[in-house]
């Protein structure tokens, strides 16, 4: 055992090995043996004199011998179970000032660890014991509500292009409701809700380093340009998309970051995965001024400097 002074040790119980069985029976006990006693010779009494059957004196004397020994040993299950209770608030109390104590000092104790574990046992133990002698009143069952089907969800709006395209810009202000309903249009669209998410998250990198998408303003692309990169292509067709990003030195900015900082890198390279996805489906079918819609936006300018960045207009 731990030599800590807070835990208080345990003390052996006096030996009772050599006590009679007389002397080793309480007083509830005693009384209830002398009772079993005097109530059998009372019955035998009566049953020798009055004459009676065999069947139904015995149960005359065995019931009631039996109920009132099953009543005191529910009684010493009850007193047992309050005895062990106080015990272990008890032992709680000495385990919560030896916590306070040896988190002042900087450490805790295996032992604490060991007396934890003992009082978790003997707490299943009491519960066991109140059960079995029916003194612990069992928790009502709660009653089944009925099962409501769950509302079908809404389906997502249809959002078009010319929405799509003014929800990755953002809203300009406060005041822009336009925006904002557009922005609120494409967050119920699980697709465009990812999309608007990663890029948020790459505009705020970017800021960190004082790049800002309002001051990006490079060259448009040609329309071709953007739908040779929606079907795959690679090489001298992109080349349009990565031309005039080199404002103020801001594509160097981003490439260094890409090679420096993984988290950044993993962040744009999970972005521009979800721009490439949503090009395929935004570019089959649209006009030019759709497609330059969708360029000019802050999340479309992102786009074109980190996909320039990362090597992929080359």
């Amino acid at each position: 055992m731990s030599d800590d002074p807070e835990l208080p040790q345990p003390t052996e119980a006096p030996s009772s090995a050599h006590a009679l069985p007389w002397e080793r029976m309480g007083r509830a006990e005693r009384i209830a043996a002398g009772a079993s006693l005097l109530w059998a010779l009372g019955a035998g009494l009566a049953m020798a004199l009055g004459g009676a059957t065999l069947v139904g004196p015995v149960l005359v004397v065995v019931v009631p011998v039996a109920l009132l020994w099953i009543g005191l040993f529910a009684s010493h299950a009850s007193r047992s179970a309050r005895e062990e209770s106080h015990r272990l608030r008890a032992e709680i109390q000495t385990l919560q000032r030896s916590l306070r104590t040896q988190a002042r000092g900087g450490g805790l104790p295996a032992e604490l660890d060991r007396r934890l574990a003992g009082i978790e046992r003997a707490a299943r133990q009491t519960e066991t014991a109140l059960a079995g002698f029916g003194v612990m009143r069992p928790e009502p069952a709660p009653e089944a509500e009925p099962e409501t089907p769950a509302p079908a969800p809404e389906p997502a709006p249809t959002l078009g292009r010319a929405e799509l395209a003014r929800a990755l810009n953002f809203p300009d202000s406060d005041q822009d409701l336009e925006g904002f309903a557009a922005l609120r249009a494409a967050l119920r669209d699980t697709r465009a809700r990812q999309l608007i998410q990663a890029s948020q998250d790459v505009l705020t990198l970017l800021s960190q380093d004082g790049i800002y998408m309002d001051d990006l303003a490079p060259p448009p692309a040609p329309a071709e340009a953007w739908r040779a990169l929606a079907q795959g292509a690679r090489g001298a067709p992109l080349a349009p998309l990565a031309e005039g990003l080199d404002a103020q030195g801001m594509a160097g900015i981003a490439t260094a970051r890409m090679g420096e900082d993984t988290i950044f890198r993993d962040t744009a390279q999970h972005f521009l995965r979800l721009f490439d996805r949503m090009l395929d489906d935004y570019c089959d079918g649209a006009e030019d001024d759709e497609i330059a819609l969708l360029a000019e936006t802050r999340t479309g300018r992102a786009f074109r400097l980190l996909g320039a960045a990362a090597g992929n207009f080359s």
